[in-house]
């Protein structure tokens, strides 16, 4: 029977031929130590992530503290400098209202004389006219 591409062959001789499963060269040791480095890698990269994932917490706990501690003092800082200008404005205030208090007198005195003053011109101005 005449072949597909040309030749006389036996379908049978296809099958009839043996393959063997043979140990191959150096590349058969290759293959399991790579496997082994690479679990090692990979246990070793997990052992780290579960370190520092039970370290973490107590790192960020110990951050926090110090940020605060520095807010605390700054709130102290801040507190001391408000309380200082708010005193200030305290005796501002106070000045302000003793110094109102003493111009408004001031200016309820000047007006009595004024008055005083206007009385006697208006009496001598009356004097004045009734002279012939």
């Amino acid at each position: 029977m005449p072949g597909l591409f040309g030749g006389n062959r036996n379908t049978r001789e296809l099958t009839a031929t043996a393959y063997t499963v043979e140990r191959g060269g150096g590349s058969s040791r290759v293959v399991p130590t790579l496997l082994a480095v690479c679990c090692v890698v990979l246990a070793a990269y997990a052992a780290y992530q579960v370190l520092r994932e039970q370290f973490a917490p107590a790192s960020r706990v110990s951050q926090l503290e110090a940020e605060n501690r520095q807010l605390r003092r700054q709130l102290v800082d801040e507190t001391e400098r408000l309380s200082g200008e708010l005193t200030d404005a305290r005796l501002q205030t106070e000045m302000d209202a003793a110094t109102r208090a003493e111009l408004e007198r001031q200016l309820e005195e000047l007006t009595t004389q004024l008055k005083e003053v206007s009385e006697e011109l208006s009496f001598f101005k009356q004097a004045k006219k009734s002279k012939p």
